[in-house]
This record gives structure tokens, sequence and C-alpha cells, in this order.
């Protein structure tokens, strides 16, 4: 089968608001097969209120995966994006082949995916969508599945997050159909009419075999063994707790060698971290089987109306944990497979230089204590800023169960350009205050200092408020140097309004004010000049700071404050570094600037940097891009190809 360049076409015999996107029509990873099922998707943005803000990525592919993402683009208003009409990359890897993504039509809805209930008048696009295309090319309401239906190992996928078997009782009634419905008794079964199987066979006799979907195996058991003499009920209970407990099965421990051998996989320790909350969310869920098991044995041997509801109630009880943790484990099994693609060297190398800001840390502490373990994973998203994910804090897309370790989200552009990572140091420091237990004592050196200089109590209120960010940035530029004064600018440096603009109750310093603190940092480290020009730039950049939404005395007083929050972080001893100023346990001075400087030389002719930290290879490719030493892709290359070596 050639391109489906007749996609538009088919979509516009809906009501709908039709829009092609330019370039469809030749638009594909190759040409399709043949169209054996239609597979519905949920982009998961983080966007909750844009009508299409995926479509950019459903074109152009993410750096993970390459373009085109779907046939079709649903928008929350239920408008219809024409994307593609040869095969996409949206299935992935599937239980059988006629749903793979030769033999299906990829429809991606945006949604959060995380959020309950979607917008009506995009639930009904999304019917009249699929009612057109398999009218259109021959197929059973049956061949409408969800990616959480398809996809291999069964609970790889969550998408889309309803009701499938409600979804295609919908798709049927646009047309009058009504599904087949389970005999009333099993001495007269209805017959029902074979749907056009593309395969060996229909989609529905392989739903008793598929241990995740429970919701649809009473309406397909009859289709696949219905015959006479077949007592229906006890068939129905006996399958409930079998189906529960193999999608649980299905849910099984990570091995680190399923995630290939190369340097990038995860490591044991991290590997081992995350089987280890898998089976704290096991212990109740076999209980609940248990149970299950149990009650349908007792429900089969006499159906009374007591002991069916109870059944049903702990059926209820146990998918919804089986959920749950299958939320946990699909997150990590993204996480870890993050390394087997061409990015896992990009990302290996961001773990070297988190687990070298620990260890310098952790070394040179006033008390002893180990290097916590499992140390930092880093992993790639897009979008623009990083962010991070402290160990031992209730994640919510882990069904707020305990993150087991540190994780540092990077944005794919700045792995992309590697002398604007600076913000892993900043990331790291996040880990950092918790794992040194400075989360009290950082703001209130803060509070202490800032009214011994006399500063008004509502303005050290809003300074204190800042602190987990303000000591983000003077670890990292106590890690980095000036690199990483340069890379926060990267960061922070947009137009006025927003580099002004201060927001009440933010967490975020203000951005104008952010550099100034890195600059009085830098000056106190022993680079008196270099702050001096960065604070220069930063003026020249940002003239005119009296036209910001901050508070007029914020303004007026951030000349005193600024140096006593400078020493009440970096200057300050803390009892969590066992007696010891940060200054005294975070070693950079002019001549470790000096060795970047070399090492960013060396870097750019392609030849060993030299025994230098890790962290210090940021520096050392900033450095190489400020001097021109070398083209920007070949500083890329070298940067990664000498962490790997380590």
């Amino acid at each position: 089968m050639p391109y489906l360049t007749d996609l538009a076409g088919v979509a516009r015999k809906t009501s709908l608001e039709v829009i092609e996107v330019p370039g469809w029509q030749t638009r594909g990873r190759d040409e399709m097969s043949d169209v054996r099922a239609v597979v519905c998707h949920h982009t998961a943005t983080l966007n909750k209120t844009a009508d299409m803000p995926s479509l950019d990525t459903l074109i152009n592919g993410r750096p993970d995966l390459s373009g085109p993402l779907s046939h079709f683009g649903l928008s929350r208003s239920g408008k219809v994006y024409v994307i593609a009409a040869g095969r996409c990359n949206h299935a992935g890897t599937v239980r059988d082949p006629s749903w793979g993504n030769s033999h299906s039509i990829g429809i991606e809805a945006e949604a959060t995916g995380t959020d309950a209930t979607w917008p009506e008048v995009q639930m009904a696009a999304f019917a009249q969508l699929c009612r057109v295309l398999i009218d259109h090319f021959g197929l059973s309401v049956n061949a409408v599945l969800g990616h959480k239906e398809v996809a291999d190992p069964p609970g790889r996928k969550i998408d889309p997050n309803f009701d499938m078997n409600a979804f295609r009782g919908r798709i049927s009634a646009l047309s009058g159909i009504t599904p087949p419905a389970v005999p009333a008794t099993p001495t007269a079964p209805a017959a029902p009419a074979a749907p056009p199987a593309p395969a060996t066979s229909s989609w529905l006799s392989w739903l008793p075999s598929l241990p995740w979907f429970e919701g649809e195996a009473a309406a397909a058991t009859p289709i696949a063994s219905a015959r006479p003499g077949r007592d229906v009920l006890p068939a129905y209970l006996s399958g409930q707790a079998l189906n529960v407990r193999r999608h649980l099965t299905a849910l099984r421990d990570f091995r680190r060698d399923e995630f290939g051998g190369q340097p990038a996989r995860p490591s044991e320790g991290h590997v081992q971290a995350v089987n280890a909350l898998l089976a704290t969310l096991r212990g109740p869920l076999n209980t609940i089987v248990e149970r299950l098991d149990r009650a349908t044995d007792a429900a089969q041997t006499n159906p009374s109306p007591h002991r069916v509801s109870l059944a049903l109630d702990l059926k209820t009880q146990a998918h919804d944990l089986v959920r749950a943790t299958e939320r946990v484990w699909d997150f990590y099994f993204e996480l870890f497979g993050q390394r087997q693609g061409a990015f896992g060297e990009w990302l290996d190398a961001c773990d070297r230089i988190t687990l070298d800001c620990y260890q310098h840390v952790f070394m040179h502490l006033g008390n002893d204590r180990s290097i916590p373990a499992p140390p930092p994973f880093c992993y790639m998203r897009t979008g623009f800023s990083p962010a991070t994910f402290r160990r031992g804090i209730p994640l919510r897309r882990l069904g707020r169960q305990l993150n087991p370790f540190p994780l540092v989200q990077l944005p794919y552009h700045r792995l992309v350009n590697p002398w604007t990572i600076g913000a892993i140091l900043h990331e790291v420091s996040h880990n950092l205050q918790n794992e040194l237990q400075l989360e009290q004592a950082v703001p209130s050196s803060i509070e202490r200092r800032l009214r011994e200089a006399g500063i008004p109590v509502a303005i050290s209120n809003i300074w204190v408020r800042w602190n987990r960010e303000i000591f983000g940035d003077m670890v990292g530029g106590l890690l980095g140097g000036e690199a990483f004064v340069s890379s926060l600018m990267d960061v922070i440096g947009r137009g006025p309004a927003q580099s002004f603009g201060y927001t009440p109750r933010s967490v975020h310093p203000t951005p104008y004010l952010r550099t100034f603190l890195s600059c009085e940092l830098l000056r106190r480290m022993g680079f008196p000049e270099r702050a001096g020009e960065f604070r220069r730039a930063w003026s020249q950049l940002y003239p005119a700071p009296r036209e910001s939404t901050m508070p007029p005395k914020l303004l007026a007083t951030a000349r005193t404050a600024i140096p006593a929050v400078v020493e009440a972080v970096c200057y300050t001893p803390f009892q969590g570094l066992g007696g010891k100023s940060l200054r005294e346990v975070i070693f950079f001075e002019p001549r470790h600037q000096a060795m970047i400087d070399e090492a960013g030389v060396r870097l750019a002719k392609g030849v060993d940097p030299g025994v230098v930290p890790e962290r210090f290879l940021i520096g050392a490719v900033r450095s190489a891009l400020d001097h021109h030493r070398a083209e920007p892709d070949r500083l890329m290359r070298n940067f990664y190809a000498q962490l790997a070596r380590r």
C-alpha cells in the first residue's frame, strides 16, 4: 500500500475542522503495508492549557525518536491535524505485528495523561475520527485500540488514560451499531459475526491472553470461547484474579543487562533501588490478589449476590493497586531505556559530572560521612529549564512514592550545547542541600545575617523564601567558577519583562538579582576582575532596573542584602558540614581556572585534557568556545568523548 494520501478526505467526512499540515502527503518513515488497526494515544504533554502544543513534536519527533510520530493530531478543542501519510513511529514494540507501525494508523490526542477527565468536545471528535477511519478501511470497531492495549511488554504504556471499552461503544453508537453483548444465558449464546481479520485471528480472540486488559476480558470471553453448555459466570469469575496476577507478574523486576552492555546503562545500584521500591508496592498487591483468589473461588461455588459483590470489589481494589505499580514501573522503564539510544553517552557523561560533585563535597566535610548511594541519575526531556527531584521525597509521577535516588532532568538543547550545562551544578546543589541536612540551617542563616545588616523584615522574608534557588546558585558557583556564572546568564538572560519580573510567593529570585549574587561570590572567591566584567555586562543588558515589578525596598536594599546573603550561605559554618563553611568544603581558586583554560585548549585539539575533575570540563568546553578554539560541533564531540574515556 502506498502513502495514505486520502487521509484528509476521510477526516473531512466528520463534522470537525480539519487542518492539513504542509507536506503531510509525502511525510512518513516509509510506505504503509496496509491498515489493520487504529491506535489511540495521548501526548502526555506538561502544558495543561494550550490547544495543540505537541504538534511540532508529532511532526518532527523527539531527540530519542524520529518523526513523524502519528498520522493525526487531535487538539483539545477537537481540531484534526493531518500530519503524515506514510508509516509513523507511534506504536513501538507491539504484541501482534498486525498492530505495528506498518499496519496501523496513529492518532495522538493532546492531553496531560494525568487528568481524570477529558474535554467532551475532544472525546466526541476522537470518536468521530475513529468511526470514519474504520468505515473507510473496512475495519471492525474492535480494531480501534489503545496504545496501552498493544504495547509489549504489557504495562509498558498507559495511554490513552480512559476506558477503551466504553470508547469503542461510543464509536459503535455513531453508526447505530451495538457492540457484541455477553449472552444472557449459557444455553442460547449469540453467534457473533466474525469481524474482518487482517491477520490469522480477530483482535477480540486475543483478549483472554492479554493479562493487562482486565476491563475488557469479560466481553472477550464469550466471543473467544462461546460454545453450548459453558457456564459464563464461573468462567468470568475464575479469570479475574488470573488477569490481575498476570498483570502484576508482567511488572517484574528490572535487570541491568536488559538495558545493554554499554557503560551508559543504569548502575546495579540504581536498578536495585528501583526493584526495592517495586517490592514495597507488590506486598499489599499480593495480599489483595490472594483475597481475590479466595473470593472468586467462593463465588464460583455459591454465586450469591454478596459473594459476587465482594469479588468485584476486591477486583477493583486490586486493579487500582496494579495500575499504581504500573505507573512506577513505566516511569523507570522509560528512564533506564533512554540509556540504550544515541544519547546514552551524553547522559553517562552528565552522571560522571554529578558524581564528581558529590565526591568533592563529601570528601572535604568536617565530619565522617559516606557518599549517599545510589548517586544522582540524569535523564533527558524536552523543554527549556533543567530540574531535579531529590532523594526520599514523594513524587506525583510515582503515585506519591518516595524517590529512591536523585534525578536530574536535562533539556535536550543543553546536552547539544555542553558549554551551557553548568546548570547541572545548580541541580546537584539542590540534592546536596537535603543530603547535608541544610534545609533549615540555610534559610535561618540568611534571616540572621539580613537582620544584622538592618534589612527590613518584609524584605528579609523574600530572600529567605528564595533560599533553595540561592543555595543552588552559590554551590554551583563554588563548584564551577566563572563558567557557572556564564551558564547562569544563559538561562536567566531573557527579555526585560521577565528578567526584572517579581512574582510574590515564588521560590525563584528575580533574575536580575541572581547574577549580581553570583558576581559577589565570584569576587570573594578571588576573581574580582572577572566578577566586575560580568557585573558590567549584566548592567548593560538590563540598564533600567527601576522599571521592574520588584518591591522598591527590595531593589533599594539589594546592595546591602547581596553581600550579606553570600556571607550567610557560603562563609558561615554549618553543623551539617561538620562545622565548616561551604567555602571551606568546596575548593575553587584562580589556579583551578588556569587548569580549566589549559584543558580547553587540549579539548579543542581533541587530545586528553589532563587530570582535571569532571565538573571542570564544563568550564573547559566553555573556555574553548568563548575563545573560538574549534567549531561548536567538534567541541561537543570532544567533550563527550573525553568524559566517556574516564
